[in-house]
C-alpha cells in the first residue's frame, strides 16, 4: 500500500512540475528514503511508465502513462457542460466563479471566471489551497469516509503543511461530518486557520453532479464575504438551478448511449 501511494505522490509531483525530474528532486520534496524512490522509478521505468534520459538522468512520464486514461471523458464534460454552467452563474451573480478538484492533500482549482464587480477577488487555475483547510476541501473529504480524511489531515501534518496544535483531527471531523449534511456551503476567511484569500472573502461552495466514473468536481463562488452573505439567496438558487440542468443533461447523455446501436 505505501509503494502505491508514493507512485500516485510522484505522479501528482510531476504533474505540478510539468518538467522532466531527477530521482534527487522526487526524493527530496517527498521526503522518503531515495532507496525507496528509486526502486519505484526503476520499477515504472521498466514497465514503460516512465521514461529516462541518460544524459540529463531526469524521468518523465511516457506517452504510455498518458493514454491509459484517454479514454476517460474529462475534458468534454468539464469543458462543455460544466463550463457553460459556470458562465451562466457568473453572468448571474458576477461574482467570481471557480472549479476545484482534488489533487492529494490539495484543492485545485482548474477554471476559474473572473468577477466583474468592482471590489474583485481573483484565484489563478493552478492554484492550490490545502483540501482540511478550505470549504470546498471540506465538503469533497465529506463524500468519502471518516478513514479518508483522516488519511488526507495525516499526510497534511506529516509534510509540515500544517500542525495538529493549529487544526486538530478532531476539528476537521466536526467540519467533514456537518458537511455531509449540507448541499451548498459558506465560509468566511476569517473562518479558517490560515485563510489563503483577504481576510475579508468568502466562498459559497456546490458539489457538481457528474457522470458515473467521473471525478469529483466543487464549484465556488468567491468575493468579500459580506457582499456573498447579501447576495446568498441569489447565489443558491443560480447554484441550485445549475445543478439540475447539469444533471437533466447527464441523463439525457446516459439515454442517449443506451439506445445507440450495438
Amino acid at each position: 500500500m505505501k509503494s502505491a501511494a508514493r507512485v500516485f505522490e510522484m505522479l501528482e509531483y510531476f504533474n505540478e512540475r510539468r518538467a522532466p525530474l531527477r530521482l534527487k528532486d522526487l526524493a527530496e520534496h517527498l521526503g522518503y528514503p531515495t532507496s525507496s524512490i528509486a526502486a519505484l522509478l526503476k520499477s515504472m521505468t521498466t514497465q514503460g511508465f516512465l521514461t529516462f534520459d541518460t544524459k540529463t538522468r531526469c524521468y518523465l512520464p511516457s506517452p504510455r502513462l498518458a493514454g491509459l486514461l484517454s479514454w476517460v471523458p474529462v475534458r468534454k464534460f468539464e469543458q462543455d457542460v460544466v463550463l457553460k454552467a459556470m458562465l451562466t452563474i457568473q453572468r448571474t451573480t458576477h461574482e467570481l466563479v471557480v472549479l476545484g478538484i482534488e489533487q492529494g492533500i490539495h484543492l485545485e482549482y482548474i477554471e476559474s471566471i473572473r468577477s466583474t464587480e468592482g471590489m474583485q477577488l481573483y484565484i489563478s487555475p493552478g492554484t492550490r489551497r490545502l483540501l482540511v483547510q478550505s470549504v470546498m476541501g471540506w465538503l469533497l473529504l465529506s463524500r468519502y469516509s471518516d478513514d479518508h480524511a483522516e488519511e488526507i489531515y495525516r499526510a497534511t501534518i506529516a509534510r509540515g503543511e500544517l500542525t495538529e496544535q493549529e487544526f486538530s483531527l478532531d476539528q476537521l471531523m466536526v467540519r467533514v461530518r456537518k458537511h455531509r449534511e449540507l448541499e451548498l456551503s459558506f465560509v468566511k476567511a476569517r473562518d479558517l486557520v490560515r485563510p489563503a484569500a483577504h481576510w475579508g472573502a468568502g466562498m459559497v461552495v456546490m458539489l457538481v453532479p457528474v457522470p458515473e466514473g467521473h471525478r469529483k468536481l466543487g464549484i465556488g463562488i468567491g468575493g468579500p464575504a459580506d457582499r456573498l452573505e447579501h447576495k446568498l439567496e441569489l447565489i443558491s438558487t443560480c447554484l441550485r438551478t445549475e445543478a439540475l440542468e447539469i444533471s437533466r443533461l447527464i441523463g439525457k447523455e446516459m439515454n442517449l448511449a443506451k439506445s445507440a446501436p450495438q
